[in-house]
């Protein structure tokens, strides 16, 4: 979870352009940190309210937008590895574990009907 925070933070400050007396720092477009925070966020609550699949969708969100952004360059060089590192860490973190498949009812009682010991099951009569 603290991660997450980690994260968030991070795509927020590398939005800042930094104090205007200093040398420019790379930084990314506002609307695409605004979007890559959003993610981020989302994917914290959702795992802070125990949605571990949910947060994982979101964390893979993140990853993709990522990616799209640094093919369409709207990353600065120095900012994409720290960026994906980041997106990349927050997914492998995040494990969705479906609930186990619930038998219907009638179905998966373990018991056998009848004691037809073979005939009408697929064999050919012999003889």
């Amino acid at each position: 979870m603290k991660r997450i925070v980690l994260l968030t933070l991070a795509v927020a400050l590398a939005g800042c352009g930094g104090s205007p007396t200093s040398s420019p720092e790379p930084s990314l477009p506002a609307p695409l940190a605004a979007r890559l925070a959003t993610y981020a966020d989302e994917a914290s609550r959702l795992a802070s309210a125990g949605d571990a699949c949910g947060a994982r969708a979101k964390a893979l969100a993140l990853q993709h937008a990522t990616v799209a952004a640094i093919n369409a360059h709207r990353v600065p060089g120095p900012l994409q590895e720290p960026l994906q590192t980041s997106a990349n860490e927050l997914v492998n973190q995040l494990v969705c574990t479906p609930p186990a498949a619930q038998p219907t009812t009638g179905e998966g009682t373990g018991k056998k009907h009848g004691k037809a010991k073979g005939k009408g099951h697929g064999k050919k009569d012999e003889g």
